[in-house]
């Protein structure tokens, strides 16, 4: 008979751990009192491991497999000058050791005998109870990463009436990673969900995602939309082992400070851009390692960082409302952010990015309130602070994208149209060429990348035709794959879409920028390569001096590598309009 163990830590709400109280063990499904049904804490509040009967572990690595790999207990609780306690669904795996912390609390004096236990049920495990995903990304908005301290999870999804718990985040991963995989996997499959989810939450708390949207919490335990938490659930031994090593790590790009957004389903019931959990188990059982299975769903350029930066999670609010008057970064912030949001919406009008809060500022602020009705005061309280970056963000789209810096490295036409119906890799370059327009185009509805020329990709081609005057027919042949390649490498190259789109230009001068050019404007792109020096070290800084020497054409060539343009160390229409672009966004990011 397969076999688990459980061992169960008793204590008071204060972690004072509790001796001598007794806990009763059922069967879930059957209701079967166990022979040896009673079993008590010692001095530490803990059992001894319990073994108890669960189906054999070769069901929870089958895929395929229907019916519960695992077998569910109940537990009952009891201490004296204590409420009686409950746990339900506790999940025991083959082999595995579960770890179950029960805090109970102390029983009023007037308590009378029709008292409500405290009970704790366990949801079905989400392998096995899978729900619909509908991850979505976002793009940096603190300024620095953060490893909480302590995190706040809604129970449930974001505008559900539900409470919010405030846990430490080492608590949290470990019910996540023990709601989201099974223990019983190799253990590099367990290390490379265990990124992932760290890399998940972290950047929802980077970018502020609920914050910026009027909530007062980090996450929600909702996998509809982030990741499934059970509040007070049982954990694996062989996860938890993971989580206290590899807290502080999580998964970044090349160039980005930010947590990369790693996107994660089952692989099974439903399929996403990023990690197959199933797929991943598989790559594990074939000696892949945690980073090669990584490296496989994100990208080669995927690496791992490490924090020591535990703290309590910041804000980018600065704490008192902004005004005219007011000056210093956060005023930086705030006007690149509000020109960005002006490219889609120009009535706000453009500020000049100085950090100085005047006339103009405020003018804009108003009416970015005016549009997002807000109270039109022109002062950025906190409200509209959090609705300027949900706006910023908003209009980027970047949260359509499962990552930044995605490419295509074949993209010349297949020779025959793609249409609906069509699958295959053909069809996830046209959504991907599709979701990178939309990033400028707001008539363009990105769709998911899933290989699927389905009706949503076909009214997003057709509107695609529509906005560059190509026959609307929803059918991507030639002509339409053409200019679909066309404008991605003008994106790629830094040049916004031409049709109708400001651009991204602090007026390039007109002519070419090279060594020997002297004056403002050479001062200006000195300006620009600095700020992306602190950010980027492969550019080295230089001397804002407004003489285009040889340190300055070094940086332009570093600067041009970086960002895949023609390295002639020449400041062109094509590599202002991209410096100042890069610029503009570490401005708004907090970053420059």
């Amino acid at each position: 008979m397969a076999t688990g163990r459980l061992q169960v830590r008793v204590t008071t709400q204060i972690i004072l751990p509790l001796e001598n109280v007794q806990i009763l063990i059922v069967e879930a499904d059957t209701q079967l009192f166990l022979e040896q049904k009673t079993v008590y804490t010692d001095s530490n509040g803990l059992t001894a491991f319990i073994g108890l009967d669960t189906v054999p572990k070769e069901l929870s690595l089958d895929e395929n497999y229907e019916g519960l790999p695992y077998r569910n207990y109940n537990l009952f609780v009891y201490a004296d000058g204590y409420i009686q306690a409950e746990a339900l669904g506790v999940n025991i795996f083959d082999g595995q050791d579960t770890l179950q912390w029960i805090d109970l609390l102390p029983r009023p004096v007037n308590f009378g005998s029709d008292f409500e236990l405290d009970s704790r049920r366990e949801e079905a495990h989400k392998l096995y109870d899978i729900p619909v995903h509908s991850h979505q990304g976002n793009q940096r908005v603190l300024q620095r990463v953060v490893i909480p301290e302590n995190i706040t999870v809604h129970l449930g999804a974001p505008n559900a009436s539900a409470r919010n718990v405030t846990v430490p985040f080492r608590t949290y991963l470990k019910s996540v990673a023990s709601s989201e995989i099974y223990p019983t996997w190799p253990q590099q499959a367990l290390r490379a969900n265990i990124y992932a989810q760290i890399s998940f939450v972290l950047n929802r708390v980077f970018t502020e995602w609920y914050p910026s949207r009027g909530y007062d919490f980090n996450i929600t335990n909702s996998p509809s939309y982030d990741q499934k938490y059970v509040h007070n659930r049982s954990t694996f031994e062989s996860t938890d082992a993971i989580v206290e090593e590899i807290f502080n790590e999580y998964l970044v790009k090349p160039g980005r400070i930010d947590p990369f957004f790693a996107e994660y389903c089952d692989g099974k019931s439903v399929r996403c851009n990023g990690m197959s959990q199933w797929g991943s188990k598989a790559d594990a059982e074939r000696g892949m390692s945690a980073i090669s299975i990584l490296r496989k769903y994100y990208g080669n350029d995927i690496r791992i960082t490490e924090s020591n930066n535990i703290a309590p999670i910041p804000v980018s609010y600065p704490g008192s409302p902004l005004r005219e008057g007011s000056t210093g970064n956060s005023v930086r912030v705030l006007q690149a952010q509000l020109n960005r949001i002006a490219n889609d919406y120009p009535a706000i009008g453009k500020v000049t990015v100085d950090g100085n809060f005047g006339s103009s500022t405020t003018a804009a602020v108003r009416r970015f309130q005016n549009i997002f009705d807000l109270t039109a005061d022109g002062v950025v309280g906190k409200r509209t602070w959090y609705k300027i970056s949900y706006i910023y963000v908003s209009v980027k789209k970047l949260a359509q994208l499962t990552s930044e810096g995605e490419a295509i490295q074949d993209g010349s036409y297949p020779g025959y149209a793609i249409r609906r119906g069509d699958r295959g890799i053909n069809v996830q370059i046209v959504q991907f060429y599709l979701n990178q327009t939309a990033v400028y185009v707001n008539s363009i509805k990105p769709v998911e990348i899933d290989g699927n020329f389905g009706a949503a990709t076909e009214s997003s081609v057709r509107e695609f035709q529509e906005y560059f005057n190509l026959n609307p027919d929803g059918v991507v042949g030639q002509l339409t794959w053409e200019k679909m390649q066309d404008i991605y490498e003008g994106i790629q190259q830094g040049v916004t879409v031409p049709e109708g789109t400001p651009p991204a230009s602090d007026g390039y001068p007109g002519t070419p920028l090279r060594q020997g050019s002297r004056g403002e404007n050479v001062r200006k792109i000195q300006s620009w390569l600095n700020a992306l020096a602190a950010v980027y070290p492969d550019i080295p800084s230089v001397s804002a001096d407004g003489i285009f020497g040889p340190a300055t054409e070094n940086a332009v060539l570093a600067f041009q590598a970086r960002f895949n343009l023609t390295a002639d160390g020449i400041v062109g229409r094509v590599t202002w309009n991209r410096m100042y672009t890069e610029w503009q966004n570490l401005v708004a990011e907090g970053q420059a």
